[in-house]
């Protein structure tokens, strides 16, 4: 059977141009999650050791003690999710 009439694969075949209503991938979808989500994951990631360190640089008796480390979560998470609510830091 000669190659040129043979029909094309049903998706377009190699080199055609995506489906234009193709729904987004797993990955995607849970990149733009991660992505919506950084304010944050920032709060809780940076800002919250660094209270965590201000706070016990200052007060060097709390270097031992858990509550420097809960009150830089609870600022940084607090902080983080308001930022990641109204889409500003201040």
């Amino acid at each position: 059977m000669p190659r040129d009439s043979v029909a094309p694969p049903p998706g377009g075949g190699v080199g055609s141009d995506p489906p234009a209503a193709a729904s987004p991938s797993l990955m995607g979808r849970l990149l733009g999650l991660l992505l919506q989500g950084m304010p944050f994951i920032f709060g809780i990631g940076f800002i919250a050791p660094l209270i965590t360190q201000l706070l016990e640089r200052t007060l060097p008796a709390a270097a031992q003690a858990q509550w420097p480390l809960l009150v830089g979560l609870a600022i940084g998470g607090t902080w983080g999710a308001i930022a990641n609510v109204t889409g500003r830091w201040l």
